[in-house]
């Protein structure tokens, strides 16, 4: 599998979510609080400012979430995400911040280089990270803070859980996201089905290594993963975390490759049939009349199909057999259909 920049896909995440930046106003504020660092000889940790409304991690030139910056620059800026090292007594400061909702996230990994971000693309980092290991990841906390106020000057974060779960290795480039909120729907939607509420509730986020995979410690007992393989053609997998099993967890990831996961939920096996064998006007029963032009980039025509159907999502439409279903169900029977390839559109 040919792999692509991880940001541009990753910016979908953010995109497809109908998220909006907050208003910025002058900056005169700060954020400060501890960590406890883990004890098992971690050599990495950072505390990531993120913007409350979208879950979106804050750009450090700007102040503007990701996707914001992404879709005007998709460089640098937007890669450079606003975080900080706590010190060695686990102390972690952000200053110069406009009045505002945000979100504190923390966590502490071991890793063969220091990372400068949490998406670390750099040569040398892939050259030295491509061996099989074992990484281990700590999350060290979550806190909601709203500026200007009292609270935001001595947060303390603590690890949301204690317990712990190994993700094995299945594919290069696959990255793991763990939230407390389920994703809006099927991976087969890929970015569409992530959602704000399962993006805006994340507690961490990690890559899974050749070798060992990934071990995670501090897991709340209402944790949901979410596995997206990056690739030109990407494949996505969730599930809600259960603990207690000695063997490494692995998410079937749904993807066109020979190996991805193309079985549809058992609900859905009859739209999944009813679309390979008759040829629907999909837009036409979304009420679609427009597509997006074909001179926007990759990422703007995905975002402007998300605003067209996202309005629309728990809407019930009846389909030209008498059939009644959700549009959501549409779009994930439609999405196994494409993959089964007894679909054209």
């Amino acid at each position: 599998m040919t792999r692509t920049l991880a940001g541009t896909f990753l910016a979908l995440t953010f995109v497809v979510c109908g998220t909006q930046a907050q208003t910025q106003t002058p900056a005169a504020f700060q954020i400060e609080g501890d960590i406890a660092r883990p004890t098992d000889g971690c050599n990495q940790a950072l505390v990531v400012l993120c913007d409350r409304t979208s879950g979106e991690p804050l750009c450090r030139q700007t102040l503007q979430p990701f996707t914001t910056v992404m879709a005007n620059t998709n460089g640098d800026d937007a890669m450079s995400w606003l975080q900080v090292i706590p010190d060695a007594a686990g102390h972690f400061q952000f200053t110069n911040l406009p009045a505002g909702n945000y979100i504190v996230v923390a966590q502490a990994w071991n890793s063969p280089l220091p990372w400068t971000n949490l998406i670390n693309q750099s040569r040398e980092f892939q050259f030295a990270a491509r061996g099989p290991r074992e990484e281990t990841l700590h999350l060290l906390g979550r806190a909601e803070v709203t500026l200007p106020s009292d609270r935001a000057r001595r947060i303390k974060l603590a690890s949301p859980g204690t317990n712990s779960i190994r993700f094995a290795y299945q594919h290069d480039g696959e990255y793991v996201l763990l939230g407390t909120r389920p994703q809006r729907g099927d991976p087969v939607l890929a970015w569409l089905g992530w959602g704000t509420n399962f993006i805006s509730h994340l507690i961490g986020f990690g890559i899974i290594p050749r070798g060992d995979g990934l071990l995670v410690h501090g897991l709340p007992a209402g944790t949901y993963a979410s596995i997206f393989a990056n690739d030109d053609s990407p494949g996505f997998g969730s599930m809600r975390l259960h603990f207690g099993g000695t063997n490494a967890v692995k998410i079937p990831v749904v993807a066109g490759w020979s190996d991805g996961y193309k079985i549809p939920p058992t609900n859905l096996v009859w739209l999944v049939e009813l679309l390979e064998t008759n040829k629907f006007n999909i837009d036409q029963l979304l009420g679609i009349n427009t597509r997006p032009p074909a001179r926007l980039t990759f990422t703007e025509r995905q975002q402007a199909m998300a605003r067209l159907v996202l309005p629309v999502w728990e809407k019930e439409i009846t389909l030209p057999t008498g059939q009644k279903t959700r549009v959501a169900d549409l779009l994930t029977a439609l999405g196994y259909a494409r993959l089964s390839g007894k679909y054209r559109d």
